[in-house]
């Protein structure tokens, strides 16, 4: 009689796991790709292109194994989204920019991932020629020209405040673009 009791609980608790529904809320414009990229040249990236096109060509990249490509657009993807950071005012949208590369990071294989990790590691030295051509490359493509939809609509704000485009009043355009340069890639070091 116990292990029917018992077993009657457990597949009572199983149904009613299965019965839970899991609800996710996002708001109209959220990690939004308006343009993708295909797998292009850094060159071919415009200021007009966010993270989340950028990203998309990245994957693009990716999967047809071009991953010094892959490589150069991932920088540019993460110095835009450091850009919107400083320019977006809710905290809890900057994590967009993370969102966005996981996303793409997470259909890749670990060889694939690994790849890409070597290539970027060229990167790394701020000394490299490397280094030094990408950051060329992104001052003439420029500072981005784009409303940040993508982060501000992935940020708590996009569901409590109706009021204002979500962007930082005292935002330093210039000031900023610098500082992200200098800091995320050490361009010009």
């Amino acid at each position: 009689m116990k292990t029917i009791l018992i077993f009657i609980l457990l597949l009572f608790g199983i149904n009613n796991v299965n019965a839970q529904k899991t609800i996710s809320f996002e708001a109209e414009g959220n990690l939004e790709s308006p343009n993708p990229c295909d797998c292009v040249e850094l060159l071919d990236v415009t200021n007009e292109n966010n993270p989340a096109d950028i990203l998309i060509g990245m994957g693009k990249c990716m999967e047809s194994k071009q991953f010094e490509k892959a490589a150069r657009l991932f920088m540019i993807a993460g110095v835009y989204g450091k850009y919107d950071a400083f320019r977006v005012k809710d905290r809890s949208a900057h994590q967009a920019i993370l969102v966005l590369q996981q996303n793409i990071l997470l259909n890749v294989d670990e060889s694939d991932r690994n790849s890409l990790m070597n290539s970027l590691k060229k990167y790394l030295d701020p000394t490299s020629e490397e280094v030094t051509n990408v950051c060329q490359v992104i001052q003439q493509i420029g500072i981005p020209k784009y409303y940040p939809k993508y982060m501000v609509q992935h940020g708590i704000q996009a569901f409590l405040e109706s009021e204002g485009n979500g962007l930082n009043m005292e935002f330093d355009s210039e000031k900023s673009w610098n500082l992200v340069l200098k800091n995320y890639l050490h361009c010009g070091e």
